[in-house]
């Protein structure tokens, strides 16, 4: 008789959990090429443990990605003769927050969360 009620009750469960996941929606990560106009375009390549994606941000540019998964989103960054990985999205240090916002200059990658102002310095470029 007990397992007449468990199985709605846990189907409630999953989809009220489901749904509170679905209306809050994925975390967005967006990545901001603040390179000086007319350099080379940043090329980038992002993966997770399911996919890779590659893509060429030209200066003042914008590339969004969701993160469909809890998986880390590493990224590898090139530009001109420099280069850089980072992880653009990692659900331990992110997982509070719905946008990750990134900036890349010459001097580095930049970080920070939804509304806030404060760029924060995480990954310098690196050199042969």
């Amino acid at each position: 008789m007990g397992s007449a009620f468990g199985f709605p009750l846990l189907l409630t469960l999953v989809l009220c959990s489901l749904s509170i996941e679905i209306a809050r929606g994925a975390p967005v990560i967006t990545i901001i090429n603040g390179l000086p106009k007319g350099s080379p375009p940043l090329s980038m390549k992002c993966r997770t443990n399911v996919t890779v994606t590659g893509h060429h941000v030209n200066a003042g540019e914008v590339h969004i990605l969701t993160a469909e998964t809890n998986d880390l989103y590493r990224c590898f960054a090139m530009w001109g003769l420099k280069f850089a990985e980072f992880e653009s999205f990692d659900s331990k240090r992110d997982t509070r927050h719905h946008k990750i916002i990134w900036k890349v200059k010459k001097d580095g990658f930049f970080m920070r969360y939804g509304k806030c102002t404060r760029w924060r310095k995480e990954v310098d470029w690196e050199t042969e």
